[in-house]
């Protein structure tokens, strides 16, 4: 059966890219899709947008904030009074939760948003220290260039990363990038490219516009074959999945 992404966690019931969002989210099964960028100092922080003004009771840009101003932050309360104290997850405390309760084969997904000096050896470095490397796959700024893929490729050839497909057209071009062993398909997968794919070697993320807010088309992504689903509504997804 697929493995369910949950896009920044169950952030239909938790403040999203939060420990207790990726918890909840592992404890069921599931595999989290998280943001990673870093701070002015330099730290690996989980953070989507590049300010901390909608998720968080502060503003600015993370770039000019140290990671002792970003942890000052309450990340849980615009969300719901009751996740108060919630704070934005450094990288690592993040693969500390999943280490300890992920069980999915692939149980992280990783988008970059940010390349910052050091960034590619701390992640590979981590994950290999808290043996992950074999169940996180990279996307973001990884899959949207195959030089930043040769890079991480340089951190760790263990590091599982993705190119993309956004139609069936670019498929062939995906599956022949040598350093990617994922595709991100950004279209509604048939049985036909699944099969092109896995006979290549290649594993397939299903996603896109139309697709990971769609159990419809999710639901026939996973019965076309497709390894995941990257899903807005993991939970809905995992009742129609049975």
């Amino acid at each position: 059966m697929a493995t369910i992404i949950a896009h920044r966690g169950l952030d239909e019931t938790y403040p999203e890219n939060t420990l207790a969002a990726f918890t909840a989210a592992l404890e069921k099964g599931m595999s989290i899709e998280i943001d990673v960028r870093g701070t002015k100092d330099e730290e690996l922080i989980v953070l989507h947008d590049p300010t901390v003004n909608r998720t968080t009771n502060g503003e600015g840009p993370v770039a000019r904030m140290t990671l002792e101003e970003v942890k000052a932050l309450d990340a849980g309360s615009w969300w719901d009074e009751k996740f108060a104290g919630e704070r934005i997850p450094t990288l690592n405390e993040t693969l500390d939760v999943v280490k300890e309760y992920g069980t999915a084969d692939i149980s992280l997904i990783i988008e970059m948003k940010t390349l910052d000096p050091g960034c590619i050896n701390k992640i590979c470095d981590g994950l290999a220290e808290r043996e992950l490397l074999e169940s996180t796959v990279g996307i973001g700024l990884i899959h949207q260039s195959v030089d930043v893929r040769r890079r991480f490729y340089g951190g760790s050839p263990e590091f599982q990363c993705a190119s993309v497909a956004n139609t069936a057209d670019e498929l062939p071009t995906a599956i022949a990038d040598p350093y990617s062993s994922w595709i991100y398909v950004r279209y509604l997968l048939s049985e036909k490219d699944v099969k092109t794919a896995h006979d290549a070697g290649k594993k397939l993320i299903a996603s896109g516009p139309g697709i990971m807010d769609n159990n419809e088309a999710l639901i026939a992504s996973a019965n076309a074959g497709a390894d995941t689903l990257m899903a807005y509504h993991p939970e809905s997804l995992a009742e129609a999945l049975g």
